[in-house]
């Protein structure tokens, strides 16, 4: 399976493809296999960038295609 080249979320099958399994992708970006298992197909955002460098580029994510979680406008305190 070649790496993922698309502008698109990056999905579990692509890091399996380039890792050879969970385990070896998960310890790679130091993290618990664990946790992946909650993961739907599109592994989430900060996992995706993490790949990214641990494949030395050769994975690849569009950052255009994760959703944005928005902040909440919250007003300011001012200290008196």
């Amino acid at each position: 399976m070649s790496p993922h080249t698309g502008p698109r979320p990056m999905k579990k099958h692509e890091v399996i493809g380039y890792f050879g399994n969970m385990a070896r992708a998960m310890k790679a970006i130091g993290i618990s296999r664990s946790l992946a298992v909650k993961w739907g197909e599109v592994i989430p955002a900060q996992h995706a960038v993490s790949f990214v460098i641990a494949s030395n580029g050769e994975l690849r994510l569009g950052l255009e295609d994760y959703p944005l979680i928005k902040e909440q406008d919250h007003p300011t305190q001012q200290a008196a």
